[in-house]
């Protein structure tokens, strides 16, 4: 007996969901709000009858749900709220939950990856310490601002260790607030260094970060960050694909056949940030991909697009390294050159 399909909207927040159910023509079959539990959620789905398409927005909560529901219907996709179609009129959790059902049946939806493997466990560590950079970064920023309102000089060495430094203000209130940013930005390294450790203790459970620091360039914490964005690397088609997510490329804007300017792919920054800073510090050693960027530049290339195209070079190296679990050599282009003309080889003798 043919099955129907049945397309779930959820609507997901601490407290409460709201699921919406249509079925292939649209039509609404079932709605409801519950409060969010893993046993209430199971026992909405078990409801339907069918094949279950189901979808909710990426947020906080979104690998909680996918690793909670994946058993339990037969397709699951968390969708990149960025690329959902706006809708018109007053915005209620129901409404929300049947757009998303309908733009589901409809396949209108862009999805975020999402998997069950381990990898996903560094997620969790990397996005917060990425989190904690931001608020020392911030935190620093503000501390400047105080100073440079009285017009006192911060290029020193050690300005943001050297708590005394507050007595120069004459604003007494102007004081209080630098001498508790002070004490905020030393707690906020204090647990920066112990985010570092728990980073070093990782090192000898996942190899893959072992594989990446290999890479000149790639320190510790920037392979725990890739490894845990990218998860499983042969989601990834070809290096192409992988310079877009990890927004390394930009897209020329053509209509009419006038190009109107370029948009750089929506991917994940901290992939971009991770690479040109590695393309950074390559640049400063002496490895294969200094000799890249210096051919480059012996070519008539820029400074920024030569780091840019280096920083390209560290992305389809560190996702080669993924893919076949292996070391960087500075003879690593070579030896995949290698392993290609051989597969070629096996694939022709295969066919004679």
């Amino acid at each position: 007996m043919l099955q129907m399909n049945y397309y779930i909207g959820l609507d997901a927040h601490s407290s409460t969901c709201t699921a919406v159910v249509v079925d292939e023509a649209g039509e609404q079959k079932l709605r409801q709000t519950f409060p969010t539990t893993e046993a209430n959620l199971v026992e909405f789905v078990s409801k339907i009858s069918g094949i279950t398409h189901l979808t909710f927005e990426e947020c906080t909560l979104s690998q909680w749900l996918y690793v909670t529901l994946i058993e339990h219907v037969d397709h699951v996709l968390v969708c990149n709220p960025v690329y959902v179609a706006k809708k018109q009129g007053a915005k209620t959790d129901y409404r929300d939950a049947l757009h998303l059902a309908q733009e589901l049946r409809t396949g209108h939806l862009k999805a975020v990856y999402h998997d069950e493997s381990h990898w996903i466990e560094l997620r969790v560590l990397t996005n917060n310490y990425l989190a904690l950079v931001d608020d020392i970064v911030r935190a620093k920023n503000r501390l400047k601002a105080v100073f440079r309102a009285e017009v006192i000089d911060t290029n020193t060495s050690k300005f943001y260790e050297d708590k005394d430094r507050a007595k120069e203000l004459k604003n007494p209130n102007a004081r209080f607030v630098a001498e508790s940013l002070y004490d905020q930005i030393h707690q906020l390294e204090k647990l920066k260094s112990e985010y570092r450790e728990r980073f070093q203790k990782n090192l000898k459970k996942y190899k893959p970060v072992r594989n990446l620091t290999t890479v000149p360039g790639i320190d510790l914490i920037r392979a725990s960050i890739i490894t845990a964005v990218v998860c499983t690397p042969t989601r990834f088609k070809n290096k192409h694909q992988f310079w877009g997510y990890s927004m390394l490329v930009r897209h020329i804007q053509i209509s009419a056949g006038k190009i109107y300017g370029n948009k750089r792919v929506h991917g994940r920054k901290e992939l971009r940030d991770v690479f040109l800073g590695a393309a950074e510090s390559a640049l400063r050693g002496d490895s294969s991909l200094r000799d890249y960027y210096d051919a480059l530049r012996a070519r008539g290339v820029d400074h920024k697009e030569a780091k840019i195209a280096t920083a390209r070079k560290i992305a389809s190296l560190c996702l080669s390294l993924l893919k076949n679990n292996d070391t960087f050599q500075n003879d690593y282009d070579q030896q995949q050159q290698e392993r290609t003309n051989l597969r070629k080889e096996l694939n022709l003798q295969a066919h004679v």
